[in-house]
């Protein structure tokens, strides 16, 4: 049997303001896994592995990726081997400060934690806040470790995919890139855009200003389109007719099949977030740890975690691209770099703010 109900309205991609927790069947829905979709069996040592991590009985995950994504794998990883998946979902900046804090009072709770800001990744790697993973996907043939698999510790789950849209009803002769978001008739409030509050973000308009042309984002600023601090509040703008065109949103193929009138195009290379995971080295369930980011690389985990997303796996259906097929930044994005593009956003959008 094959993973059913991926089909759903996502909830945002790591820019909600609102913690989500769930448990593995907090959706509700009923999700079938097939042995063959859980990647290689391993060794005795590995059994050993899965055998305490039933005996643990749950664990935590940490995450900005796609809210019915987490719940979809958590259902899954449940359905596989019977154990709870606890999904604290929020955007890099929440969750830091929530890590932050349990380090602090020495209260771990999170397990694995998935992160789009690679500076902060990068700082707790070499603080050694991870342990290696040790699960026999990591080592099947179709997972690129060369690309996707850092020290033998970090590991991209998925690539949040975000793109161009519009809305079909109000730009019925659609777009073919992000420089038809400067036709003078999407002036004035009708275009969607993304306020830069994380490292990822600000990675967006590096991104547009590389890609595209080196002035475009103040070309987009003196559009004076509407500002957004998430992109499914851009697609349900989009969707609603609120805005005709969006610089910024989800691939909008579920809305497409309900019947929405909207459509998006993907440029190559596409930009997208890679979500960095990993087993903290204090997690209270280390051995449910290792097990569940060993499925997330599995057929089974990235049919549900890269749904609308990039996989790093081939022939993934509800992918779409691959990880490998994302745009990468040629700087790393500080805090500071941040607060300075922010600072910089908000003089060239001005009175859109």
């Amino acid at each position: 049997m094959r993973i059913t109900n991926f089909r759903r309205v996502l909830a945002g991609l790591g820019v909600a303001a609102v913690t989500f927790a769930a448990a593995a069947c907090g959706s509700g829905d009923t999700v079938d896994v097939s042995a063959d979709d859980l990647g290689p069996s391993g060794d005795s040592s590995w059994q050993a592995v899965i055998d305490k991590a039933k005996e643990e009985g749950s664990v935590t995950y940490y995450s900005g990726q796609a809210t019915d994504n987490l719940q979809t794998a958590a259902s899954a990883f449940e359905s596989a081997y019977g154990i709870k998946v606890d999904i604290v979902r929020d955007n890099d900046a929440n969750l830091q400060t929530k890590l932050a804090a349990e380090e602090a009072t020495g209260n771990q709770v999170a397990d694995v934690v998935a992160s789009a800001a690679k500076p902060w990744v990068a700082e707790r790697l070499a603080q050694n806040y991870y342990v290696p993973v040790t699960g026999p996907a990591f080592s099947a043939p179709e997972f690129d470790a060369d690309k996707f698999l850092r020290d033998g510790t970090i590991f991209t789950s998925s690539a949040a995919v975000l793109t161009y849209g519009w809305n079909t009803d109000r730009v019925p002769d659609g777009l073919s890139g992000y420089e038809d978001l400067l036709a003078p008739e999407l002036a004035g409030g009708k275009i969607g855009v993304i306020l830069p509050i994380s490292a990822a973000i600000v990675d967006f308009y590096d991104y547009l200003n590389e890609t595209v042309a080196p002035d475009y984002v103040a070309k987009l600023a003196a559009q004076k389109p509407r500002t957004y601090t998430g992109a499914q509040a851009i697609a349900q703008a989009l969707t609603s007719g609120e805005i005709a065109a969006a610089a910024y949103t989800l691939p909008l193929t579920t809305e497409k099949e309900k019947g929405a009138p909207v459509d998006f195009g993907l440029a190559s290379p596409v930009f997208g977030a890679p979500f960095l995971t990993g087993v903290t080295a204090k997690a209270p369930h280390p051995n449910a740890a290792q097990l569940f980011s060993n499925f997330l690389v599995t057929k089974a985990g990235q049919t549900a975690i890269a749904n609308r997303a990039g996989a790093v796996l081939p022939d993934i259906e509800t992918a779409t691209t691959s990880a490998d097929n994302i745009w990468t930044s040629s700087r790393t994005v500080t805090a500071d770099d941040t607060v300075a593009f922010r600072s910089q956003f908000e003089q060239m959008f001005g009175s859109s703010q």
